[in-house]
């Protein structure tokens, strides 16, 4: 076991009530040395808003470089005896709530267990203690493999992907740089020529000194003036730039992640996290400009103090440590507060956008008085964090309030003894307080900018999460020559991470030409199988063959551009009718695809919506019936020229008789190409060449007769 220093620095806390598994996880990849991110483990591990399981955690372990093994202890002494290394226990709290911890081992000099719990903190337990909390006895042991990621390498990997972004910038940063330094440089004329103003010109009633002074003063005046206003514009187009840039490259990362990635994300965290870029930004334009200037103006003034008077100059700088110690016992409180802002913002979010997307059900259920609390409750702990983290911030500014108007003090009086005893002049005096006055405002503004590169490296941390996640394929153009002539899936078994096979031994064959039906209850996993076959999701075990290949040889932009899709849940982006057929340009395209719509039968549907093909569809458009949505879905589909086509549930919002419509286009086309249904309609299945039917967890062949004797009781409603 290593040093108690090292478990304190290594222990990960929990953001939610959810977390204790995988913060253990993150415990001991820190204890090891290796990193991964919560978002990450939660992914693998299948953690949800209920936790995750024992599973979970193994299977999370074993995919970031750890040996793990599952096991179950006959007493508590084998955790004396026969484990050496830090251990994840499953433990009961309160004899109900499940939770997760780290037993990092049994201390022999103090007899107590030393536990890493992700919710309290380092605890000690004596034996009886943990004995009752630890009914279970199982733990899951990990031993750290060469394939673990080291801290240090994602340390590098961060500054190369923020080096990245920022490389185009460097000309405009260096050059909004060197004028930073003038400026600087330029703003030492004024306490230069009040001290000689006061000193030599005034008392000696010298005019033309004083015009040619005025003069001078003038000039370097408006050349600092427009020297910051060529900065200022050079920031600004940085500013487009690289929020450009980034948010391009950001976005395009997300959109090229697996499809299970986004089933666990709320739409407003990650909205949220695309509008952290502006902190990031304004960090970098900070660092290149304000910081340059300000350093530059310690350095420069507090020299030119010293020529004046050491004890000026002692003064002057003593604020540089003052306001380092202050920025450093806040650092820590301001640093949480900012992480506390930034997550409670991102839930503050996701509850606008769940609320606003499911207003039907809260109208047709007349919830609004409900959801209306439930929201000023979110926002009010959201309002609460910035509150909070206000509070620290006006106590931070009232300090180094004090401090300045204390060293500003300390420098009048000590000037002012120094008139006094003719060791300064009156001009010099003035002068100093004219340079000190700038000298401590830019030491306050360096100590605050450790604060400003916190909350950017916030930021940065909650982007660079998403942005390192590897995309789900590289290949960017689809195979021309490829053609689909049957898909072959044995043996298939398939779970969501953490939790109980959902697919198991299936096998399913369809070839070009054959029209194929599955019928099963909801939740037996039939969509799931549509994922899989999509690729959205890995299977297990299994093999799948196209072609009579293995279908890893096809590249999954080929594969999906082969088929066609209709979810059960079709959505609409904004745009025209011809846009949501297309999804693409239809500026060259709308000739071919009203053409299309008339030769396939869907022109008298389209042509009787309120603007025919150019009807705005999406948020900012008509609202379709559910048959119509399902028909521009088909359409869609269809208009892809697709080899495989996938139907879920395509008819289950139609009438009789644009149903039949559907049913007698599907039976002119499928001959083409593959058709694989999944319907609750006897009456579609009826038309397969052949049915499957899932149940437990498995799919069969089936005769559409039996099925109907066996599922009568459950059909009478519908045949009736």
């Amino acid at each position: 076991m290593k040093s108690r220093k090292h478990i304190n620095q290594t222990l990960v806390r929990q953001q939610g009530q959810a977390d204790c598994g995988v913060a253990c996880l993150a415990s001991l990849l820190a204890y090891y040395g290796g990193h991964s991110r919560l978002e990450r483990l939660r992914e693998l591990s299948g953690t949800d808003p209920q936790g995750t399981s024992m599973l979970g955690l193994y299977q999370a372990a074993s995919k970031i470089g750890f040996d793990a093994e599952g096991m179950e202890a006959n007493s508590i002494e084998n955790l004396k005896t026969d484990v050496s290394e830090p251990v994840i226990l499953h433990v009961l709290i309160d004899n109900r709530l499940q939770h997760y911890v780290v037993c990092y081992g049994w201390e022999s000099t103090t007899k107590h267990f030393l536990i890493g719990d992700p919710a309290q903190g380092i605890l000690t337990y004596t034996t009886d203690e943990l004995a009752t909390i630890w009914p279970s006895k199982l733990l899951l042991a990990l031993t750290p493999n060469a394939s673990l990621s080291l801290q240090d390498d994602d340390r590098k990997a961060k500054r190369r992907w923020l080096l990245n972004l920022v490389r185009d910038d460097v000309p405009l940063l260096s050059i909004a740089t060197g004028l930073g330094i003038i400026t600087a440089g330029l703003g030492l004329s004024t306490a230069i020529f009040s001290q000689k103003l006061i000193d030599e010109i005034l008392p000696k009633h010298d005019t033309k000194r004083l015009l040619l002074g005025l003069s001078l003063l003038t000039f370097l005046l408006l050349a600092r003036a427009i020297v910051g206003y060529v900065r200022g514009f050079l920031l600004n187009r940085q500013s487009r730039d690289f929020n450009n840039r980034i948010i391009n490259r950001f976005y395009e990362a997300l959109l090229h992640l697996p499809k299970s990635f986004f089933d666990s994300r709320k739409t407003g965290e990650l909205i949220a996290r695309l509008n952290d870029t502006g902190r990031i930004q304004r960090t970098i334009s900070h660092l290149t400009g304000a910081v340059v200037i300000n350093a530059l103006v310690v350095l420069v003034s507090a020299g030119y103090l010293f020529t004046y008077s050491v004890w000026v100059g002692l003064l002057s700088v003593v604020s540089i440590p003052l306001y380092g110690g202050l920025v450093w016992y806040y650092h820590a409180r301001i640093l949480t507060g900012q992480r506390n802002v930034m997550a409670a913002s991102a839930h503050t979010e996701s509850n606008y956008v769940d609320t606003l997307q499911g207003i039907d059900i809260i109208k047709a259920t007349n919830r609004e008085s409900f959801f209306s609390t439930i929201t000023k409750a979110v926002y009010g702990l959201y309002q609460q964090q910035v509150y909070r983290l206000g509070t620290i911030g006006l106590q931070f500014t009232l300090t180094a309030e004090l401090i300045n108007a204390l060293l500003i003090a300390g420098l009048l009086a000590v000037t002012s003894v120094l008139v006094v005893q003719k060791s300064l002049q009156l001009g010099e005096m003035m002068a100093i307080l004219t340079l000190a006055g700038s000298i401590i405002p830019a030491v306050a503004s360096l100590a605050l900018t450790n604060l400003q590169i916190q909350e950017a490296t916030v930021a940065f941390e909650r982007m660079y999460e998403y942005a390192q996640l590897t995309p789900e394929h590289t290949t960017t153009s689809p195979d021309p020559d490829f053609s689909f002539s049957s898909l072959n899936i044995q043996h298939l078994t398939y779970r969501f991470a953490g939790r109980p096979l959902l697919l198991e031994n299936v096998s399913l064959t369809i070839d070009k030409g054959e029209f194929v039906a599955i019928l099963g209850e909801s939740g037996s996993g039939k969509s799931t199988l549509f994922q899989i076959i999509q690729r959205f999701y890995a299977p297990e075990t299994g093999l799948i063959w196209v072609n009579g290949n293995d279908w890893q040889e096809v590249n999954t932009v080929t594969w999906r551009q082969a088929i066609g899709v209709i979810p059960q849940h079709i959505t609409f982006f904004g745009g025209t009718l011809l846009d949501n057929i297309c999804l693409g340009n239809t500026t060259e395209k709308a000739e071919s695809i009203i053409r299309f719509c008339e030769q396939h039968g869907f022109a008298p549907y389209f042509e009787s919506f309120p603007q025919g093909y150019l009807t705005l569809l999406g948020e900012d458009g008509v609202n379709l019936s559910g048959g119509q949505r399902q028909l521009v879905a088909l359409a869609r589909a269809l208009y892809q020229k697709p080899q495989l086509l996938l139907l879920d549930e395509p008819t289950s919002a139609m009438d009789k008789h644009t149903e039949q419509f559907v049913m007698e286009m599907l039976n002119h086309l499928y001959p083409h190409l593959a058709i694989l249904l999944i319907t609750h309609k006897p009456g579609l299945a009826h038309t397969a060449d052949r049915v499957y039917s899932m149940a437990n967890r498995q799919l069969t062949p089936t005769d559409i007769h039996n099925w109907l004797k066996d599922n009568r009781a459950a059909l009478e409603p519908i045949l009736k």
